[in-house]
């Protein structure tokens, strides 16, 4: 099995590496990738100089749109690359809206692999003939993502679902790319020494981590019940229904959703779906997930989102799933809130008493630089202020103040960027961060009230408060006995 170890690298390789990163950048280059930059308000103008040199060689000029150049440069790269793309998709404001709807189609529109393969599959998974399992089984996939692709099937009991297949040698592919990847990270660690502090190797070693679970589709049918669980109260917000019997480590059958993805405006508008309620629920959902649970879904991205006729949100895909500890959510609320108030000396605070600063650090100084980042974003309208962006802003100043980036906190920014990404989409004008401010200052407060606190100590220790009387009895058996 695949470990966080295997990404290390033998020498020999560093030479194949160096070739394959050229190979890749004239690629991407070729296929548009540094235009967005080229256009980008912030991008210094001696970079924009040095991309336009480097475009005006490489970049092939022809009447095909970038971001259909790009989708096919993607996925002919591998699935590591059409993870990446699949994020970038969520960033109209980034790469423009014409690229992001074609990168979009990365989501669920990659080149399958043929219907008899994933017939073979199933019938191989379930040691049952595919006739004996479904009454009819659609060999046509109505999906095709980076790792996988859905078939749909009608049971013997006459239950709808769609099938997840895992693609043939996946692990393999996917190895590769986040070997190549994290090469590159090292690389960038050697030679600039204060990109250090960003950690970027270990940050690919908890997506890379990540993705393992991800090919192992019985911890997605887990992770998919947890959820579930977790949410089995709340009447706008369900879970798919797995099918344990048939579920092993390469196909995941679940129930088939019925529903409009959350990002088909016009879709939604015609079926009358309440665009603001959406929203409304879909910021709360994400605020339950962070800091109620601290579990939440890590690809988020407008794909895995469906609206079904009731209005009700229904997630699919629960491959990547991100965990927070409770310092980790506090900390987190406490940054959200006072980065919206303004409040950087409160900012810096937070940071040292999480242990995130270096000694000689000055604290005016960097609450100075987290001011001079924050207000160009939170001096926006209301419904372009990004906190993702801000949070990313405030990660890029570790190199100069010594801050301690957290890697827990990398795979709930991709996330943030998402959830930003869709909800912008949604209603340009719409901040879901101020929609869930009163979410967080409630929790806040829960949070630090003592009687709670003690509470929850109480419940994580029972087991060992459950066992004072029988060590006090056995202290006093070994007194007497003395």
């Amino acid at each position: 099995m695949l470990t966080q170890n295997n990404l290390k690298y033998s020498i020999w390789k560093i030479p194949v590496f160096f070739i394959k990163s050229l190979l890749i950048f004239i690629k991407l280059t070729n296929a548009g990738a540094l235009i967005p930059l080229s256009k980008s308000n912030s991008v210094s103008s001696k970079l924009k100089l040095i991309i336009k040199i480097i475009n005006f060689f490489l970049y092939k000029n022809d009447k095909l749109n970038i971001g259909i150049k790009l989708f096919n440069c993607l996925t002919k790269l591998g699935p590591g690359y059409i993870k990446f793309g699949q994020v970038l998709s969520t960033r109209p404001d980034l790469i423009g809206i014409e690229i992001s709807d074609h990168l979009k189609k990365l989501q669920d529109n990659v080149k399958p692999f043929s219907g008899l393969i994933a017939k073979n599959i199933i019938e191989k998974e379930t040691k049952s003939l595919i006739n004996d399992i479904f009454i009819s089984f659609d060999q046509i996939p109505i999906a095709s993502a980076s790792v996988a692709q859905v078939h749909t099937g009608i049971l013997k009991n006459g239950d709808k679902v769609a099938v997840k297949i895992l693609k043939p040698q996946i692990e393999k592919l996917l190895f590769n790319d986040f070997q190549f990847f994290y090469w590159g990270t090292k690389c960038i660690e050697l030679f600039i020494p204060k990109m250090k502090r960003l950690k970027l190797s270990k940050t690919l070693k908890v997506f890379f981590n990540i993705s393992l679970i991800e090919l192992d589709l019985t911890m997605e049918a887990s992770a998919a019940d947890e959820l579930a669980e977790n949410f089995k109260n709340h009447l706008n917000y369900r879970v798919p229904k797995i099918h344990w019997d048939l579920t092993t480590k390469r196909i995941l059958v679940l129930e088939y959703i019925e529903g409009t993805k959350i990002d088909d405006i016009y879709n939604l508008n015609k079926q009358k779906h309440n665009i603001e309620k959406i929203i409304k629920v879909s910021t709360e959902i994400f605020f339950l997930q962070v800091f109620r649970d601290g579990f939440f879904h890590g690809d988020m991205h407008p794909g895995n989102i469906f609206i079904d006729k009731n209005g009700v949100l229904v997630p699919i895909d629960f491959g990547i799933m991100g965990r927070l500890k409770n310092k980790d959510r506090h900390f987190l609320a406490l940054l959200l809130t006072y980065l919206l108030d303004k409040n950087y000396k409160k900012v810096v605070e937070i940071h040292a008493e999480a242990n995130m600063l270096g000694d000689d650090i000055s604290y005016e100084q960097l609450a100075q630089a987290i001011r001079a980042i924050s207000t160009p974003i939170l001096n926006k309208p209301i419904g372009e202020v990004s906190l993702a962006k801000l949070l990313g802003q405030i990660l890029g100043l570790s190199k100069t103040y010594n801050i301690e980036i957290q890697s827990q906190f990398s795979l709930l920014q991709k996330t943030m960027l998402m959830a930003e990404g869709t909800a912008r989409q949604l209603r340009p004008e719409v901040n879901m961060w101020e929609l869930s401010r009163p979410l967080i200052n409630k929790w806040i407060n829960e949070t630090d009230d003592p009687f709670q606190i003690l509470e929850e100590w109480i419940h994580k220790n029972k087991i060992i408060l459950l066992k004072i009387p029988e060590i006090i009895d056995k202290i006093d058996k070994f007194i007497l006995k003395k």
